[in-house]
């Protein structure tokens, strides 16, 4: 009887370890990270800005602003990701439903890398973690230049997401004390920047290419037009796409952007 009760334990220690996990993610950065850690399937629901393929079964009515704990109970999640800050009382009413929750870091310069290695570890994907992360850190052999990322009306600073990965591939962004700030003409003026990018809200992936258009705006404004980036011409524009997200395929954006100061044609530089 003993060696029946052990053999139906294992059996049933079994079957749950081999159920599929559940993953409802509140974050379009997670999830692009479980995509690059091969968890797309184990995805059940999403936010309607998760860059998930239009064909996936995932449902996109995961909203952290205003969340409906019986709808997600009913998605039977092993497991829910949860960006911090965004509604911390949220996270609270989960883990009080007996939800496992993920509370991702708080925004920071390194906060991508501290995201992916809590999502590997929650999904048991360390060693693929372990090297996304890698590629994240891996210093790129070029001079240093200054960066000035606007986005949305906001400009990126030293403490945002894209800090890190950007310094590690030669760019120093402005605005130590900041993670982003309202676009101000004056302000950028000071910081003198060496290139500007602009990127635009546009789920589809694109190139980084010379943008006429904004460098034509720029050369209008007094406050602007003799500084480094405006005067050299180079004023970029690129997609938001998903690799821009807070997310591993930030490596991507980060091997775009270190071409522009390694590409001697940048008339024609162009970017897949």
């Amino acid at each position: 009887m003993i060696r029946q009760f052990l053999l139906t334990l294992f059996c049933f220690s079994w079957a749950v370890a081999a159920e599929p996990m559940r993953i409802v993610s509140y974050s379009p950065g997670a999830t692009q990270t479980l995509i690059d850690l091969n968890c797309a399937p184990q995805i059940v629901a999403a936010t309607k800005w998760c860059p998930l393929p239009a064909q996936h079964s995932a449902s996109r009515d995961c909203d952290v602003f205003n969340p409906d704990l019986e709808k997600l109970l009913q998605k039977k999640p092993t497991l829910v990701i949860l960006p911090r800050l965004a509604n911390p009382l949220w996270a609270d009413r989960c883990q009080q439903a007996g939800l496992n929750v993920l509370v991702l870091s708080a925004e920071n310069k390194n906060s991508v890398c501290e995201d992916v290695r809590l999502i590997g570890e929650a999904v048991q994907k360390k060693n693929l973690a372990d090297d996304l992360i890698s590629a994240l850190e891996k210093k790129q052999p070029t001079s240093s230049k200054k960066l000035l990322v606007i986005w949305d009306g906001m400009m990126a600073g030293k403490n945002s997401y894209l800090a890190g990965p950007l310094e590690k591939n030669g760019f120093d962004l402005p605005f130590p004390d900041s993670t982003w700030i309202k676009c101000d003409w004056e302000i950028i003026a000071k910081s003198n920047p060496d290139v500007i990018l602009w990127i635009n809200n546009n789920p589809s992936d694109g190139p980084i290419a010379l943008s006429p258009e904004h460098l034509s705006e720029f050369a209008k404004l007094p406050a602007v037009r003799e500084v480094s980036a405006v005067k050299n011409k180079k004023v970029f524009s690129t997609n938001s796409g998903c690799n821009w997200l807070p997310s591993s395929s930030l490596f991507n954006a980060c091997l775009k952007m270190n071409k522009l100061l390694t590409d001697n044609d940048l008339e024609h530089y162009l970017t897949k």
